[in-house]
């Protein structure tokens, strides 16, 4: 009788956590302290009778029979069910939140009905979601007033725009980071990438942020053309033209929606893109949160449902680094008080490093059932034909509550998927102000394109400043663009002959360049200066490919050798003078072609002295054209 007593005193200890259990307690109490051996049997025999009657409701001695822990709060979402039987309600915590949330199951099973239960009554408890929608099955839920529903068409966000708190080169990195695992890169490419990223963010100068189509005119100016700037370059062309969600300088604000439910519809991005922008979301999400002191509050429940676009297993089986980066940034974010739902149909579809750190798993009835091993203990007797006969809104679950899982019956929630397209509009009308943006003039940026080319490269002829910025500039927008600038003086042209008789054009800017069209490091010349910048230019290249000794001056270079020659570069007739006191035995100038000979001279009479103007038999004025070293 003893050890009989004992092992019910054990089993109330179970049962507690699942029922009330406090009559039988206060007639053990009672029969501890008294000495009467007739109310001892008394007692004993009424709380035999009383255990008996929990046993039958609650059998303990079961062991597939789910002992479950209280919890206070949370949100209830179905029944517990133990042979056909409703044995109570399941509640979802915001610790359970926190501790991430799977949902598996076929097609039609109630994965969706599940995860829009959930969301209503978290929202109604002042719990904001965030939910990427993959085939507009969250779509209604953006006519709710406190939801924001933003379509694929709508997306706007700067993969280069840094979250608030967080400096532009840290953004860098996380944003080459992203690019290159979303796009399969190697570490190549991505160091290539974010080398050319922080040196576009210091040479930015504008008050707003660079965008894709700005760094892909840096990297087309400025970046080492190698292997990796083909990939770089082919990529982002790639990613700029087939998609405008990414061609703004200032995206979708998600810090203003802090305070609502936001519905993301990506059903018509293509999955490398789709797994990008889920990275740079979350990622913004996390560094706009980063540092801040929220006293451990709960901030967001996010939904990525069809969980394998963005959280494919195939790309942790191929991935050479680890773990792909976006299941990095849910870990981290996680510590912030987020936390995630990850519904898909089969559980192998996902990463098993999402799987692994879902605390609350709902299985649904699948058609891989090799998948249950994944999430099913060791020494389970669950079978797939167990599995196979799950009606429609029910599931295993499995949650650290219940010992040691349970069959879970969801509510039955009506849902209408069907969204009347003039509502819609309205709501969207409602909610403009969330949807606002800032895309700059790509004129004005062209146009510094235009003038950063010219100022890096000023002794290439028109067709080679073409050639240089055809990838960002096609010859109708280069034309335009430099008969504008011409029209404005901010720019010059000029041509020169040469002894080949081909004549090229030159460009360059003015001393008349306007200010709002400022590049960094520019420096406008007057075509005198010009001239004399592209002689030398010429001479030196001619002196080197004729392996010719001499020396380099401001103003020109000295031929080495048995005589003595000058080649004056600069059109200055003050320059001109000082060399001809020198004693040289040939002094050759070389002047632009729409100079005479006799201007040079009658200028050179005119401001000489007698000294200077008895070494002029020294002196050959020479035409570019007519130039040979």
């Amino acid at each position: 009788m003893e050890e009989t007593f004992q092992g019910m005193i054990e089993k109330l200890h179970f049962l507690r956590e699942v029922t009330n259990t406090k009559n039988i307690e206060n007639l053990i109490k009672r029969l501890s302290k008294t000495k009467d051996l007739e109310m001892q049997n008394f007692l004993l025999s009424k709380i035999t009778g009383e255990f008996e009657k929990l046993q039958a409701q609650f059998p303990v001695s079961d062991p597939l029979f789910p002992l479950i822990k209280r919890k206070e709060g949370g949100v209830e979402v179905g029944n517990l069910i133990y042979k056909d039987q409703n044995i109570g309600r399941f509640s979802l915590s915001v610790e359970d939140f926190n501790r991430n949330i799977l949902i598996v199951g076929s097609t039609g099973h109630g994965k969706t009905s599940l995860i829009h239960n959930i969301l209503r009554k978290a929202s109604r408890l002042g719990i904001k979601y965030l939910a990427f929608d993959m085939k507009k099955d969250y779509k209604v839920l953006g006519l709710n007033e406190d939801t924001i529903y933003i379509d694929a068409k709508d997306i706007k966000i700067n993969p280069l725009e840094a979250p608030v708190n967080t400096n532009e080169t840290e953004w860098a990195v996380h944003f080459a980071d992203i690019f290159s695992d979303s796009f399969s890169l190697l570490i190549g490419s991505r160091d290539y990438l974010l080398e050319n990223a922080i040196n576009l963010f210091s040479y930015w100068d504008n008050n707003y942020p660079p965008k894709l189509s700005d760094l892909l005119i840096y990297i087309t100016l400025n970046g080492k053309k190698n292997d990796y700037f083909k990939v770089i370059e082919g990529r982002l062309k790639s990613l700029i033209s087939s998609n405008s969600m990414f061609d703004c300088n200032v995206g979708i604000s998600f810090e203003n929606m802090k305070d609502k439910n936001i519905v993301i519809g990506i059903e018509n991005v293509g999955t490398a893109e789709q797994y990008f922008l889920v990275s740079l979301i979350l990622s913004s999400f996390y560094y706009s949160n980063l540092g801040l002191n929220f006293n451990n509050q709960f901030k967001r429940l996010i939904v990525i449902d069809d969980a394998h676009t963005v959280l494919d297993v195939n790309k942790e089986k191929d991935y050479a680094k680890g773990i792909p980066i976006l299941h990095s940034i849910i870990a981290k974010i996680r510590e912030l008080g987020f936390g995630f739902i990850f519904s898909d149909q089969q559980i192998s579809s996902i990463l098993s490093s999402a799987i692994q750190n879902t605390n609350t798993k709902f299985i649904g009835r699948i058609n891989l059932y090799s998948d249950l091993y994944k999430v099913l203990p060791g020494n389970s007797t669950v079978t797939a034909d167990y599995i196979s006969k799950l009606n429609k809104s029910q599931f295993l679950l499995f949650n650290e509550a219940i010992s040691p899982f349970c069959l879970f019956e969801a509510d039955k929630i009506a849902i209408d998927k069907t969204v009347d397209s003039s509502l819609f509009a309205l709501k969207k009308e409602v909610d403009k102000e969330f949807y606002s943006f800032f895309k700059a003039d790509n004129r004005f940026v062209k146009e510094k394109a235009f003038l950063d080319e010219i100022n890096s490269n000023y002794f290439l002829n028109l067709t080679l400043h073409m050639q240089n910025l055809s990838g960002i500039i096609d010859k109708e927008e280069f034309d335009l663009i430099k008969n504008r600038l011409l029209k404005s003086k901010v720019i010059s042209q000029v041509s020169l002959d040469f002894s080949s008789g081909k004549t090229s054009k030159f460009l360059f800017i003015t001393n008349d360049y306007s200010e709002n069209l400022k590049v960094k490091g520019i420096t406008p010349l007057t075509e005198e200066e010009f001239f004399r910048k592209l002689f030398k230019y010429l001479v030196l290249n001619q002196l080197k490919t004729s392996k010719i000794s001499f020396e380099e001056y401001e103003e020109g270079f000295l031929i080495k050798g048995l005589l003595k020659k000058y080649i004056l570069v600069n059109y200055s007739i003050e320059s001109l003078k000082r060399i001809l006191e020198t004693k040289f035995d040939s002094v050759i100038f070389l002047v632009k072609d729409n100079l005479s000979e006799q201007d040079v001279l009658a200028e050179l009479i005119r401001e000489s002295d007698q000294k200077q103007l008895l070494n002029m038999k020294a002196l050959k004025i020479v035409h570019y054209k007519d130039f040979k070293i």
